[in-house]
């Protein structure tokens, strides 16, 4: 897979001074934990997964959860599991037939109930996991998170390729906690102990927020809302230091397609969503979670890299931090300081090998015009 593949060789030349390089589920997990970009949610109930997998009926869509927890009723849970075999099955036999490749495959994760539901399902997990990257565990408590950790060890040490977990932090638990940052240390700690295994450290804001009965507008990001920034802004104290983790950020509610926002000039979703991601980058987050496949364009063209924080990461960690502390930018209009820096600008060089760095002058609204028009940038 690659971003933006879809483009015109032209149009990405246009574009883009570095294009996004090529991944699947086989790339080093270090390098993958922060190329998932957009991932967007679909119910485990829905009949047509394999078909718009097949199809590459989503043109943007690089990782995928099938979601068997919140977006599917209690009463129809049993009959949603089957019915994620059996369109894994057929994404399988697509897979053996050729008419996907491995590396054209999204990366595809099931959103698991719980740990027994996990447990239940490992045996058909482990059978598709050709075309499986790992499970997500949601509303994780230290309890949960060390057993959904070990279960996917051992669903991983049956498989031939990598098998992941994401653990979404969303619990109740979390947002009352007396001792926030302890729980989040525990939960850590469970990290730690199947590092090798976790992907992804996932917030989920809705369910947060849900606590508290509050629903943000779309004139409000999650950082506007007090008590579940300061959640977030825990996660991301406990999470982030030394860059061992990928934190990715959490769903926005509201979308319309690009292409129709632009023919009919009714941009306040997207430039809600745009807004929200750029905090989330802001915050230390990479990547985010769709709720619908018009937000996912919106958000890999927020990744791409601009020119001059390319250049500023680049000169970063080239410098020699023995005889230099701080350097001034190509554009003569701020320091770069080699020590406190470096670990921002290693981030912004791997987000650049997934979602590119734009050309000078270029970004976010070029992307736009060229993927819905097919015109030049």
């Amino acid at each position: 897979m690659k971003y933006f593949d879809y483009l015109k060789e032209a149009d990405q030349e246009a574009l883009f001074f570095r294009r996004p390089e090529p991944f699947s589920k086989t790339t080093e997990r270090e390098v993958l934990r922060g190329g998932l970009g957009g991932l967007l949610y679909t119910p485990g109930s829905s009949r047509t997964i394999a078909s718009m997998l097949l199809t590459r009926k989503v043109r943007d869509l690089t990782a995928l959860s099938i979601c068997l927890e919140d977006s599917v009723g209690d009463l129809e849970r049993v009959e949603a599991m089957e019915n994620v075999g059996q369109q894994l099955s057929q994404v399988r036999d697509g897979l053996e037939r050729g008419l996907l490749t491995p590396d054209s495959l999204p990366l595809i994760f099931i959103r698991v109930k719980s740990v027994s539901m996990l447990e239940e399902m490992a045996d058909l997990l482990v059978r598709h996991s050709p075309v499986l990257t790992g499970v997500i565990l949601p509303k994780v408590t230290a309890d949960s998170l060390a057993a959904g950790l070990a279960l996917t060890e051992e669903i991983h040490r049956q498989c031939k390729d990598p098998f992941y977990a994401m653990p979404i932090l969303e619990s109740a638990e979390l947002m009352t906690s007396g001792d926030r940052l302890g729980l989040l240390r525990a939960l850590r700690d469970q990290t730690d102990r199947f590092f090798d295994r976790v992907l992804n450290i996932r917030v989920g804001a809705t369910d947060l927020s849900g606590v508290l009965g509050i629903r943000r507008r779309r004139d409000t990001t999650v950082y506007q809302v007090g008590a579940v920034a300061g959640c977030i802004s825990d996660v991301i104290r406990v999470f982030g230091p030394e860059d061992r983790y990928t934190i990715s950020g959490p769903v926005w509610e509201y979308f319309r397609p690009v292409e129709q926002a632009m023919e009919s000039g009714q941009w306040a979703e997207i430039e809600g969503l745009l807004r929200e991601v750029s905090l989330d980058q802001q915050n230390g987050f990479c990547g985010k979670t769709c709720a619908h496949p018009a937000q996912l364009l919106p958000v890999q063209a927020a990744y791409g890299v601009p020119w001059e924080a390319w250049q500023d990461a680049s000169a970063i960690l080239e410098g020699d931090r023995d005889w230099k502390g701080v350097l001034s930018s190509a554009e003569k209009n701020k320091m770069n300081e080699l020590k406190p820096h470096a670990l921002w600008a290693r981030r912004v060089l791997r987000q650049a090998r997934f979602f590119g760095v734009y050309r000078p002058e270029i970004g976010i609204p070029n992307l736009f015009r060229t993927a819905c028009k097919g015109g030049a940038a």
